[in-house]
């Protein structure tokens, strides 16, 4: 059993392009506080979530006028509505009269008008003001401009991303080189074939964290690790590459025997994505779009999971299985051979995620070391602290100090 496995070691230690060497090898993991802190938390939410491009969902859930959704994002709640003109726009769901929160549902269709519920007043699906009693008398009130505060919202592959900041880059400038990779593939004409929601115990950046590695797979996640060994693949895009930025990072696993998918068996007869060449046929594709999309493409399915950070150690986490409508049209079709397994892996994930929350909160916890698995992980944490204002340590140098 030695020898395969000191083969194993051996192609791992490639599966990093560029990173056989790097400071993750003399780098401490940061202390406690950095998962914990109220105060860096909501420096998080107003850096990250509150000037970052956010994956919101699919524009299929808003087909119709008047079809809706709504998200949680920190302390601001988001209407996505699709107006009478079928443009879809993006709002603080919030009246313009006395702040009063306007929808909570989660997400609904054919609103025609929307009503807030403490004094009545309304608005049409394209955020004018169109009703506002004892309104008529006041001084320098023009109905045009109080309707609804709008959030930008732009689209890439069928999903809809909003943005807080007026002033942020336009989302293909922001996130080109990440888009570049998988425009070849119709990601527009994929449908939501199941979702799940999962309450996590632990800081959005250990989830994060976590996917940035398959270090912890052979222990974790025995069912993965046997259809892709977690040596399997390779990965050349990094948050930080030299002095090059870059707000995803990611690679690619590869299907060990001749498995042609991550399911129970780890064969399906589904046919590939449209678009999928034959080296893509043999890899899943796992990317990290900063702050809060991970983007896992398969042969013959798209899995995302979006991060919703809640407090320092709690956070929200939805995972959506996207299949070809075509396949999805077949009587036949099933998807649960991959989402069953998927959601076996995502609480494996999750389980651990929560115990190294809980470690991390000791008073003896000042940090660990990075293996020579865990460049991504590295590299993400440098990122963050980077745009912190932070200053990540080296082993040595942090050890003097504890």
């Amino acid at each position: 059993m030695g020898r395969p496995m000191a083969l194993g070691m051996s192609r791992s230690n490639a599966k990093y392009v560029g990173r056989e060497h790097g400071d993750h090898l003399s780098s401490k993991t940061p202390p406690g506080s950095f998962y914990t802190d109220e105060g860096l938390f909501r420096r998080e939410m107003e850096e990250f979530y509150g000037t970052s491009w956010l994956n919101l969902g699919r524009e299929a859930l808003v087909a119709e006028v008047g079809d809706f959704f709504t998200r949680e994002v920190g302390g601001e709640s988001v209407l996505v509505v699709r107006g009478t003109d079928r443009t879809v726009r993006a709002f603080y769901n919030v009246c313009r009269h006395r702040g009063t929160r306007l929808i909570e549902e989660t997400e609904g269709v054919r609103l025609r008008s929307i009503v807030c519920p403490y004094h009545g007043w309304s608005y049409s699906p394209e955020g004018r003001l169109v009703g506002a009693p004892h309104t008529e008398s006041l001084v320098d009130f023009p109905k045009q401009d109080n309707g609804l505060y709008g959030i930008r919202l732009e689209t890439w592959g069928g999903f809809l991303w909003a943005n807080f900041d007026a002033h942020a880059a336009p989302l293909r400038d922001e996130f080109g080189q990440f888009f570049a990779k998988f425009d070849r593939l119709p990601l527009e004409t994929l449908r939501l074939a199941s979702r799940k929601t999962y309450e996590v115990e632990a800081n959005w950046k250990i989830l994060l964290e976590n996917y940035q590695e398959c270090y912890h797979c052979a222990p974790v996640h025995p069912d993965l690790n046997r259809i892709t060994p977690y040596f399997s693949g390779q990965v050349r895009d990094y948050f930080i590459d030299g002095s090059s930025r870059a707000p995803f990072s990611g690679g690619y696993m590869e299907f060990a025997k001749d498995y042609t998918s991550m399911t129970w068996s780890g064969y399906t007869k589904r046919p590939p994505l449209e678009g999928m060449t034959e080296e893509d046929r043999h890899r899943v594709y796992y990317y990290t779009v900063f702050p809060n999309l991970f983007f896992s493409l398969h042969p013959d399915f798209l899995m995302i999971h979006r991060t919703w950070p809640v407090s320092p150690t709690h956070s929200r986490v939805d995972c959506e299985f996207l299949f070809d409508s075509r396949t999805m049209a077949q009587p036949d079709f099933d998807p649960n051979d991959a989402v069953e397994l998927w959601d076996l892996i995502n609480h494996q994930d999750w389980g651990v995620c929560e115990r190294s929350q809980k470690g991390m909160a000791s008073r003896i916890w000042s940090g660990g070391r990075y293996s020579d698995q865990e460049p991504q992980v590295y590299d993400f944490d440098r990122y963050v602290m980077e745009r912190l204002g932070m200053t990540p340590g080296r082993a040595e140098d942090q050890s003097s100090r504890d």
